[in-house]
């Protein structure tokens, strides 16, 4: 039964896996076995989330690359097949998110947006397909947000992002499925990462409070949590499961 669940030899690229979120199922999937490339933007951030893999035993690749930009993705791409030979695993984990009324909202603003959260998942799924094809198949494990399920009036733009995310993993799941490529998304919730900060000086408490209170575990999410789900999507155990919407909110969105 473990066999399942075994990651070893399998190659795995986090896109915003620098930190967050990214990080945490990159150390997920690293526990599991799988050598681990974690992609982001500011170099520093890249070089602590190294270190924090190392320190852990597992085998990382650090990769600098702006994921909306095609040459960067394409380059990323390269590097990874340079360094460890093959691409079995892609997380399209990389977003931004801030809330901006759509009345107030530019299109400089929407179409970064757009790019960064939706135009990336697509890129870096355009870009791994020929190597994972050329393995033989591959797993690709989308995160998108709950927000996609309830609205909010100040996430037009980013509730667009992810909501295309969603329906394009469908898409890819029926396009690719003959390849032994199996695609799925992850809808997390309220987690405590760099982003959505559930504690510190950063946190709203007052939102932290009520999403704690309102979810049915009564708590925020950590992003461990992500590890069972993304082993899981990552493995054999998932050979079954493509163009699947998989909520991860603690329970949140039956509340809200």
């Amino acid at each position: 039964m473990q066999d399942l669940f075994d990651l070893k030899g399998k190659v795995a690229v986090i896109t915003g896996g620098n930190g967050g979120l990214g990080l945490g199922i990159a150390k997920g999937l690293g526990k599991a076995g799988a050598k681990v490339v974690v992609v982001g933007r500011k170099q520093e951030k890249l070089d602590r989330a190294a270190e924090a893999l190392a320190g852990m035993d597992i085998e990382a690749l650090a990769v600098q690359a702006d994921v909306s930009r095609e040459d960067d993705v394409n380059r990323m791409v390269q590097a990874t097949v340079d360094h460890f030979g093959r691409i079995d695993i892609l997380v399209n984990n990389a977003a931004i998110s801030y809330g901006v009324r759509p009345e107030e909202m530019t299109l400089e603003v929407w179409n970064n947006f757009i790019a960064i959260n939706l135009t990336s998942c697509f890129l870096c799924c355009k870009a791994v397909y020929p190597e994972m094809k050329k393995a033989g198949g591959g797993k690709i494990i989308n995160i998108s947000s709950v927000i996609t399920q309830i609205g909010h009036p100040k996430l037009v733009h980013y509730s667009a992002a992810k909501g295309g995310m969603d329906h394009m993993t469908q898409s890819l799941a029926r396009a690719w499925g003959p390849d032994n490529i199996q695609v799925n998304v992850v809808l997390p919730g309220l987690v405590d990462t760099e982003m959505m900060p559930c504690t510190g000086p950063n946190a709203n408490l007052r939102a932290v409070e009520y999403c704690s209170e309102k979810s049915a575990v009564k708590r925020f999410g950590v992003p461990e949590d992500f590890w069972g789900i993304s082993v899981l999507l990552a493995s054999p155990a998932s050979d079954f499961i493509t163009g699947a919407i998989i909520v991860a909110d603690g329970g949140l969105s039956l509340a809200i």
